[in-house]
């Protein structure tokens, strides 16, 4: 990692911690350069705005999250076992992660329309991939009951739910509580012959 590189990553490092303890609202640039230990206009040397450094922090960890999906979805297990990896891969990311979980949670609503965007162009780039892996499903029996798309959604939003209750509570183990709910989930789709 070069010098700019390090410095960049230690400014997100920071802005992500701060926006987690005190919301982007109440975040001070300053703050984060000081965390950060860089001076304030090393910050807009990187980021145009403070806006742009909490949506650079979202898509960055998204962008993350994908790969950790992709790698498990690809790979030579069967579908179930690919699928319960994705699961339990993506909740060890988000528990080991929590101020990436708090400030995905709390600026959700300012900043619905930047997140959603991302998160949608994600979901559209890969849906090609996740029809292949659903089809697979399908030949087992499974998520018969939905199309892809609305599969997929399905899922993410079990999986943000279990993830807005663990951040904002701190209560109960992300990835044993993300697994379980994707069992009954996956399990109460499973077509009955």
């Amino acid at each position: 990692m070069t010098k700019v590189d390090h410095r960049r990553s230690r400014i997100l490092t920071a802005a992500q911690e701060v926006f987690a303890e005190h919301g982007f609202r109440s975040a001070d640039v300053k703050t984060i350069a000081e965390r950060a230990g860089v001076g304030k206009a090393t910050i807009y040397k990187f980021f145009d705005s403070k806006e742009s450094l909490l949506l650079t922090i979202v898509e960055e960890n998204l962008n993350h999250i994908r790969d950790i999906a992709l790698k498990q979805l690809i790979s030579n297990k069967p579908p179930l076992e690919r699928l319960r990896g994705v699961c339990i891969d993506i909740a060890r990311f988000l528990s080991g992660n929590r101020e990436f979980s708090r400030v995905l949670i709390q600026e959700a609503g300012e900043f619905a329309g930047d997140i959603q965007r991302q998160h949608f162009a994600l979901m559209e780039q890969y849906l090609p991939l996740a029809e292949v892996f659903f089809n697979e499903m399908r030949k087992d029996g499974y998520f018969t009951a939905l199309e892809t798309r609305a599969t997929m959604q399905l899922m993410v939003n079990v999986l943000i739910g279990t993830t807005y209750t663990w951040a904002l509570t701190g209560n109960g183990d992300m990835e044993e509580q993300a697994l379980l709910y994707m069992d009954v989930l996956i399990q109460g789709l499973k077509k009955t012959t």
